[in-house]
């Protein structure tokens, strides 16, 4: 066994149903989706997507269609999770380091330590704003790999533009490939796959499970120039994808009304739920995904308890030193929010105090 697998933590799940809850804790959509989309989906399900593979062509093709990119830029991945692992198996090397930010997406730091590969990790300063400054300067030809989601998670934050085209342009004249997770686009409205065929080192990584609301089906894909992208495909398993889940993409992809009303309702809730936090003097910090940090002072614990005996359920905040007292909660719909905001009026109307 691998002398390193000691250091790598893994939780199975919780030891409870979450389908009871209202589940604000992994930024999963919660509003549910639209009733005729629902009987549309019984009525395409057949025998054929459980006993045959997957028709994963249509899908590449309807992709193209919509980003507008040639199909052979585009690989299906199961979700970006197995997006980022891949471009682990090609780039990251045991003799050069890979540069990250913390805090991130959890799988990089458990595929770093599978693939026995170290990391330069660039973290927050106290103003909650990425150490850009060190980012740029650590990079160097000893490194095979470099990180970025944007927005990142769990922060919520962006890099500006200006920073992360200066970042693609020096790590592209050093042939440093970039992995650009955009797994909340569509929250935030830049996207970087436009400059995928200007810059041959830069990989953008989407899923389907934040702004689509398709968690469930496990899918997403990378977009990189042709010779990456066939590269990253090489890694991929044959049949990874299930013939349900295309047929759920497929039936999404076609009808645009309903990832745009969902991006409606997440964005008038969230404007809601900002509100009403102002009203009641609650600090709360700027995101750029469907989540939103609040400060709930020193009694965070008490608050997870309490959100959870009210039917909710909520996460520990943005992971930044100096901001520990800040919960995470996952954005709904104006309705959903209002539940939120029930739970911490009672709690402060109930001990005379409002933060």
């Amino acid at each position: 066994m691998k002398h390193w697998l000691k250091d790598i933590s893994r939780i199975r799940g919780e030891n409870f149903s979450r389908s009871n809850f209202l589940r604000l804790d992994k930024n999963e959509r919660v509003i549910n989706f639209p009733s005729n989309f629902l009987k549309l989906l019984k009525k395409k399900i057949s025998s054929y997507h459980l006993s045959a593979y997957p028709d994963i062509e249509k899908i590449y093709k309807l992709l193209s269609r919509s980003l507008k990119i040639p199909k052979e830029m585009i690989v299906l991945t199961t979700g970006s999770d197995i997006a980022i692992k891949t471009c682990f198996e090609l780039f990251a090397e045991r003799n050069k380091k890979i540069i990250t930010i913390t805090p991130t997406f959890g799988m990089i730091d458990v595929y770093s330590k599978l693939y026995n590969i170290k990391q330069i990790k660039i973290g927050y300063k106290k103003d909650f704003t990425l150490d850009t400054s060190k980012l740029l300067k650590s990079i160097n030809r000893n490194i095979s790999l470099v990180i970025i989601a944007n927005p990142n998670s769990p922060t919520g934050t962006i890099l500006e533009k200006k920073i992360l085209i200066t970042l693609i342009k020096k790590l592209n004249s050093l042939n440093i490939p970039i992995l650009l997770d955009e797994a909340y686009f569509g929250f935030y409205k830049n996207t970087y796959i436009k400059y995928v065929k200007k810059y041959k080192n830069l990989i953008v990584v989407r899923t389907f499970s934040k702004v689509y609301g398709l968690a469930g089906i496990r899918m997403g894909y990378l977009v990189a120039n042709t010779v990456i992208a066939q590269n990253l495909y090489k890694f991929k398993p044959m049949y990874e994808i299930s013939s349900i889940g295309c047929l759920m993409l497929e039936l999404i992809l076609k009808n645009k009304k309903i990832l745009n009303d969902h991006i409606k309702e997440i964005r008038l809730g969230k404007e809601y739920f900002i509100k009403e936090l102002d009203k009641l003097n609650i600090e709360h910090l700027k995101t750029y995904g469907n989540f939103i940090h609040i400060n709930l002072g020193k009694k965070i614990i008490k608050f997870e308890n309490l959100f959870k005996k009210k039917g909710i359920l909520v996460r520990k905040g943005p992971g930044v030193k100096g901001y520990e007292n800040f919960q995470r909660i996952t954005l709904g719909s104006r309705k959903q929010m209002k539940k939120v905001l029930v739970v911490i009026k009672s709690y402060f109307y109930n001990n005379k105090k409002i933060i």
